[in-house]
């Protein structure tokens, strides 16, 4: 009996971290809530299944996707033709959104008004170097394209961290 309330368990568990995944694409920190599951299950088994090594993969993954998230829409904007006008509006446009929409819409509005924002930041911000307008739209476009590129490398780093986290624990 105790063997299958130990999986029924670990399968809820397994839902919840899914879901703590899933919500990293809504501008929660998924990948964060991820390790913290991971360091609670090696804490409760000693170290034992998911032992520290893991845990630091786990941990350094999440790292990763952090900076990943942070560099990959700047990378893509600058190469795509964007002045450093235009990167830093999209960053700053970004940044403005993300926080303008946590307070209205949370939590999709961070997420939606972190796109426009920097696709509006890439585009004034290429406006104010270069005047025509069909370039600073291109640069926009490329923001916004950055930023879903971002997430989604996040996500599949997330993911990774997921994986991890079963291979480990199930029986």
């Amino acid at each position: 009996m105790l063997p299958v309330l130990y999986k029924i368990l670990l399968i809820f568990f397994y839902v919840l971290m899914g879901l703590s995944l899933l919500s990293t694409v809504v501008g929660v920190p998924g990948n964060w809530i991820l390790v913290g599951a991971a360091f609670i299950v090696g804490l409760v088994t000693g170290f034992s299944k998911m032992t520290f090594v893991y845990f630091l993969i786990c941990l350094g993954l999440a790292v990763l996707g952090e900076v990943i998230e942070s560099l990959l829409g700047i990378v893509i904007v600058a190469k795509r033709g964007g002045s450093k006008l235009g990167v830093i509006g999209s960053v700053l446009g970004g940044l403005a959104g993300v926080i303008l929409g946590s307070g209205l819409i949370p939590p999709f509005g961070s997420v939606i008004f972190g796109f426009i924002g920097a696709f509006l930041g890439a585009v004034f911000g290429e406006l104010l170097k270069n005047p025509e307008m069909n370039i600073a739209l291109r640069v926009g476009f490329w923001s916004f394209i950055g930023r879903m590129a971002a997430m989604a490398a996040k996500f599949s780093i997330g993911c990774v961290i997921f994986w991890i986290i079963v291979t480990t624990t199930w029986p």
